[in-house]
C-alpha cells in the first residue's frame, strides 16, 4: 500500500513538474517574441483572424452560408473559425516552440513532453482572447444559446488535445528538416476549406464527399453546431473522431518519446 501511494505520489510530482517547465518555456518564448512589439499580444491572434474576417463578414453574400441569415452566418463563420484555430494552433505550437528552443533542450536535460505542456500554454493563451471574440458574436447578432451549450465547452479540450497529438509528430521532425517548419503554415488554408468551416456543408459534389470522409468535418462542425445551434444528427461521429484521436495518440507518443533525442542530437549545437 505505501508503495503504490509513494510510486502515485511520484508520477502526480512529475506531471506538476512537467506542467511547471512548460509553462516557463511558454512565457519565455512569448516575452522573447513580443518584446518589442506596441501591440505586444494582440499580433498572436491578429493575424490568423484578419486573413479571414473580411470573408467572415461578406460570405454570406456569395452563399457560403446556404440558407442562413446574414448574422447567423457571421456567428456560424466566426465560432467555426475559431475552433479550427485552437485546432491548428494545438498542432503547429509544439513544433514552433520546440525550434526556438533548441538551444534549451541541448544545454538542459528537459523532458521532451515539456514542449508539448508550453505549447497547450500557447493555446491557452490565445483561447482567451478567441472566447472573448465568441462572446461578444453571440452579444452583436442576439443569438440565443442552445441547450447543448455546454456539451460544445466540453468539447473544446478535446480538440486542443486532438491537435496535441497531430503536432507531436511534427515537433522532432521539424529538429531535423526544416521544410515542416515551411510547409505546416501553406497547408493551413488547404485544410481549412476541406471541412464545412466557413461555409455550409454542401449535399452533393466534390466537395461534399470531401466533407463527409475528412475527420475535420465532424471533430469542428459538430462542436460548433453544439455552440450554436443545437444537437445534430452525426453526434456520435464527434465520438468516433475521439476514439481515432486515442488510437492515434498511443503510436504518436511512442514515436515522439524515441525520436526527440534522436532529433536533438542531430543539431548542430548537439555535435559542438
Amino acid at each position: 500500500m505505501n508503495k503504490h501511494w509513494r510510486c502515485q505520489s511520484t508520477q502526480q510530482s512529475s506531471v506538476r513538474q512537467l506542467v511547471f517547465v512548460g509553462r516557463l518555456l511558454f512565457l519565455r518564448d512569448f516575452r522573447a517574441r513580443y518584446r518589442q512589439a506596441f501591440l505586444k499580444y494582440v499580433w498572436a491572434i491578429a493575424r490568423p483572424l484578419m486573413a479571414v474576417l473580411p470573408l467572415i463578414l461578406v460570405g454570406n453574400a456569395f452563399g457560403f452560408g446556404g440558407d442562413m441569415s446574414a448574422g447567423e452566418y457571421v456567428l456560424y463563420a466566426l465560432s467555426g473559425f475559431l475552433l479550427w484555430q485552437m485546432f491548428w494552433d494545438a498542432v503547429i505550437a509544439p513544433q514552433w516552440l520546440g525550434r526556438r528552443l533548441r538551444r534549451t533542450f541541448v544545454d538542459g536535460p528537459l523532458r521532451p513532453e515539456a514542449v508539448l505542456t508550453a505549447g497547450a500554454g500557447l493555446v491557452l493563451f490565445n483561447s482567451m482572447f478567441y472566447g472573448a471574440l465568441f462572446l461578444s458574436a453571440y452579444l452583436l447578432t442576439s443569438a440565443s444559446p442552445p441547450l447543448t451549450l455546454p456539451l460544445g465547452v466540453f468539447a473544446l479540450p478535446v480538440i486542443v488535445l486532438g491537435g496535441l497529438i497531430v503536432g507531436a509528430c511534427f515537433v522532432p521532425l521539424t529538429f531535423v528538416y526544416l521544410d515542416f517548419r515551411f510547409g505546416l503554415p501553406m497547408l493551413a488554408p488547404v485544410l481549412l476549406w476541406t471541412a464545412p468551416i466557413l461555409y455550409a456543408e454542401p449535399e452533393t459534389g466534390l466537395l461534399a464527399v470531401v466533407n463527409r470522409w475528412n475527420p475535420l468535418t465532424y471533430l469542428i462542425n459538430i462542436p460548433r453546431r453544439w455552440l450554436v445551434s443545437g444537437a445534430t444528427d452525426n453526434d456520435l461521429l464527434f465520438l468516433m473522431c475521439v476514439a481515432l484521436l486515442a488510437v492515434l495518440a498511443g503510436g504518436i507518443y511512442l514515436f515522439f518519446q524515441r525520436a526527440m533525442p534522436l532529433a536533438v542530437q542531430s543539431l548542430p549545437q548537439a555535435r559542438r
